[in-house]
């Protein structure tokens, strides 16, 4: 599944929660649980189970979905919240979907720019407006990015309580929110600009004097947005480590220590970004994920707090109340 096929579905499971809402959606959950588990039956012949009958069943099997449906019950008034902030990421979306509608045709030449004088042909008549469709939603995506970190940070709060905790959360929210974005647009300039011109004239010349490219247009524009949005997410690496050592989870020490590991990570990773496994276009992937490895654990020394001194700080914090 692409980038955006995976942003797709989870889009799914969050309109689901916002229009069914809180209260429904644990219920639905149950009512089609229950019209598969009595289909089953149906088939081996055995009578249908009610409702009531079934969460006996379920509870019983320690069904992990009945863990989740019932986390969701006691859930209903933090779910109420997050419906209210997926609103307002969604409102944000599309506003940017319609203000990148005006623009689509200037932003899908901009990106056949780098295949130089690739033929590009579509080979189905609905074609062309799929690929507008994915280009707008990837854009709208891209810039509701900072409302939808807004929104995250503003929905945890309220569930901080030691001063260790609202400590993080300031951080992360005035120096680890705008930073995610900068690093974010980083890594799709560099996508843009070093990565494809590389890659795309290479997958070109693959051919040879053999067969001539006429590239479908689709798939192109899905290679492209899956490479710069991925590429994008890559360059978060840095981040995740400061916040993991933040958090005293993992040491800049043990991460220093699993360098090997990293390469061998960032291998796999350029691996399933490019498309192909040559030298080269691995090498652009690989050697600015690994110089991001080793920033993000001079981002983890920089902000490391042991969970030993964070205990001690929480406890003495607590005795002088």
């Amino acid at each position: 599944m692409s980038f955006t096929g995976v942003f797709g579905f989870v889009i799914l499971i969050i309109i689901a929660i916002a229009m069914l809402g809180p209260s429904k959606l644990p219920r639905g959950i149950e009512q089609l649980w229950l019209m598969l588990t009595n289909f089953r039956r149906s088939q081996a012949e055995q009578e249908p189970l009610t409702l009531d009958a079934a969460r006996g069943m379920w509870a019983a099997s320690e069904s992990p979905l009945y863990d989740l449906v019932q986390i969701m019950y006691g859930a209903v008034e933090h779910l109420l919240e997050l419906r209210k902030r997926i609103f307002v990421v969604m409102a944000t979306m599309l506003l940017g979907a319609i203000a990148t509608a005006f623009f689509v045709d200037a932003i899908l030449q901009f990106l056949q720019s780098p295949a130089g004088n690739a033929l590009f042909i579509f080979l189905r008549p609905t074609d062309m407006i799929w690929v507008r469709m994915e280009i707008i939603f990837s854009a709208a995506l891209v810039l509701a990015l900072p409302v939808m970190l807004y929104q995250i940070l503003m929905f945890i709060r309220p569930a901080l309580e030691n001063p260790q905790e609202i400590a993080v959360f300031k951080s992360v929210a005035i120096i680890g929110a705008p930073l995610v974005l900068l690093f974010f647009i980083g890594g799709i300039v560099f996508a843009y600009y070093v990565l494809l011109p590389v890659m795309l004239p290479f997958l070109l010349g693959t051919g040879g004097s053999i067969a001539q490219p006429s590239w479908d247009i689709r798939p192109y524009y899905s290679f492209v947005l899956a490479v710069l949005l991925w590429i994008g997410a890559a360059f978060e690496t840095p981040l995740v480590m400061a916040m993991l050592a933040r958090l005293g989870l993992v040491s800049p020490k043990a991460m220093m220590k699993q360098w090997r590991y990293a390469i061998a990570g960032v291998a796999f990773v350029a691996a399933a970004i490019t498309p192909t496994v040559d030298p080269v276009n691995m090498a652009l992937v690989m050697v600015p994920l690994l110089g991001l490895y080793f920033l993000g654990v001079l981002f983890a020394r920089a902000v490391y707090r042991p969970r030993s001194s964070m205990a001690t700080s929480e406890s003495s914090t607590q005795s002088t109340r």
